[in-house]
């Protein structure tokens, strides 16, 4: 093999080895476009490119920065808090979202979670941290696990129970006409799985609104 070649793998492998290792900066919320392989809820690094062709579509997350974009053709190449556009249009929006806490790995979220349970006083005596504020009222859940099933349970006063479960690793509970209370703390647990607690937030939107202002990564 030339010289050339070998660096030119080199670099390649180097890139390629670089980009895995690098946390998520954003989340697919649409993606139309034939040259991707990529699709809804997928994770996407900083640098990673994204072709659309002529009339693509794509709408994207950035879990830091709670920027919202939805982007027609051209090419995208993915930021630490927005993207770089070429020859696409470009409609950019600020939406409410807790900063990436939604990615919590779970000995993070094991170490930083409140500790409450069913039953606590409405007036949340005790509840100090949550491990993350969403800012809808219908959850968008994201696990490891293959149609795993999931419980939410409200924690800081007596609250029904929710279960479902999962056909593939995520579910947006909007689609099942979930609306958890405002301003309600709540536990959702993967069974055999992790656990995070959360927190509705007193303004919260209801219906389906963009996917980083209530995501849940478990």
């Amino acid at each position: 093999m030339k010289l050339n070649a070998i660096i030119a793998v080199t670099v390649l492998f180097t890139s390629m080895n670089t980009q895995a290792s690098l946390p998520p900066a954003a989340i697919i919320e649409n993606i139309e476009a034939n040259d991707s392989s990529l699709s809804f809820m997928d994770y996407v690094t900083e640098g990673r490119v994204i072709k659309l062709g002529d009339a693509g579509k794509l709408t994207i997350g950035y879990l830091n920065s709670c920027i919202r974009e939805t982007i027609t053709g051209g090419t995208v190449v993915v930021g630490k808090k927005q993207s770089q556009i070429t020859k696409g249009q470009l409609l950019r929006e600020d939406v409410e979202c807790d900063g990436g806490n939604a990615k919590l790995t779970g000995q993070q979220a094991a170490t930083s979670g409140a500790l409450a349970f069913r039953g606590t006083p409405k007036s949340n005596i005790g509840v100090r941290k949550v491990d993350l504020t969403i800012y809808g009222t219908a959850p968008v859940i994201r696990t490891k696990q293959e149609n795993a099933d999931i419980t939410i349970e409200r924690i800081d006063q007596q609250s029904k129970l929710y279960t479902y479960q999962l056909k593939g690793k995520h579910i947006d509970l909007a689609d099942k006409k979930l609306s958890l209370s405002l301003g309600g703390t709540y536990r959702i647990e993967v069974k055999n799985g992790n656990s995070k607690t959360f927190r509705v937030d007193k303004y919260a939107e209801v219906g389906k609104i963009s996917i980083v202002s209530r995501l849940i990564d478990l």
